[in-house]
């Protein structure tokens, strides 16, 4: 009776140390470039470019060009904890959009990353 006692508070014990971990989380900006949008080299200014998508993530000067970058984030994680095995597995998602400016404020070149494949 001793030992069925044993086994089931092990059993427990066992139990309680374990457990899943699944969690999500975003950071940066919106992506709202990936809306459909006009914006032109030679022509789009950079306040155009700030009204559409809001302040940037970061704002470069290289040279005479000015560079906004725009950055979004998507984490996700999954694993098991064990007592004596654990196991997780995050995946990044990282969403990029440039512009650049000249002296003048005026778009000179933009570009998007590629979308990432769905992995599941």
């Amino acid at each position: 009776m001793k030992m069925i006692y044993q086994t089931l508070i092990a059993i427990m014990l066992t139990s309680f140390l374990s457990g899943c971990v699944n969690y999500s989380r975003d950071s940066g900006v919106e992506n709202l470039w990936r809306q459909p949008q006009t914006f032109t080299n030679g022509t789009t200014t950079s306040q155009q470019v700030l009204t559409a998508l809001g302040p940037p993530s970061q704002v470069l000067s290289i040279g005479k060009k000015t560079i906004y970058y725009y950055l979004k984030e998507q984490v996700t994680r999954e694993g098991l904890i064990l007592l004596i095995y654990n196991e997780t597995t995050e995946v990044s998602v990282f969403d990029r959009a440039m512009f650049i400016f000249d002296q003048q404020g005026v778009l000179v070149d933009f570009s998007y990353s590629k979308l990432a494949a769905k992995t599941e």
